[in-house]
């Protein structure tokens, strides 16, 4: 028979050298934008904790400098940067995000399929290309 008051110490002691390490995504987003504020709203209420970082492009000025990215490039298309630094744009940012949201999984899978990726980027590049035209705050020289 075990003897559990022997074995419980050796499990408190080994599970004390665990290091829990927190992936953290910066998102950056035009909150200006009434259709990326909804979207990216309904992102952070089903978005697990401690995962994603939420930055409003308008308010985080040195994370666009820290990672060179422009203003008008930051207007024109979503930016993601993943726990290695790495910089996602347009839908790849948006599959990043999708990757770390359990029910949006399978799109992020789906979108990233060969001929599917290639049509969604130039999707996406058109109607961020329309977006940025359509609104004044845009027009930054």
């Amino acid at each position: 028979m075990l003897d559990w008051l022997q074995i419980f110490p050796r499990m408190v002691w080994s599970l004390s050298h665990f290091e829990i390490k927190k992936i953290m995504i910066k998102i950056l987003y035009d909150q200006h934008c009434s259709l990326c504020s909804k979207e990216i709203n309904y992102y952070k209420s089903i978005a697990p904790k401690g995962i994603f970082m939420w930055c409003n492009l308008h308010k985080h000025n040195k994370l666009l400098h820290k990672y060179g990215i422009t203003y008008n490039d930051a207007l024109l298309s979503l930016h993601a940067i993943d726990d290695k630094d790495r910089i996602h744009r347009g839908i790849d940012a948006f599959c990043l995000i999708w990757n770390n949201l359990s029910r949006w999984r399978l799109l992020s899978f789906i979108i990233k399929l060969p001929l599917i990726y290639f049509i969604s980027k130039i999707f996406y590049s058109y109607f961020a290309q329309w977006r940025f035209n359509k609104m004044k705050y845009c027009k930054v020289s």
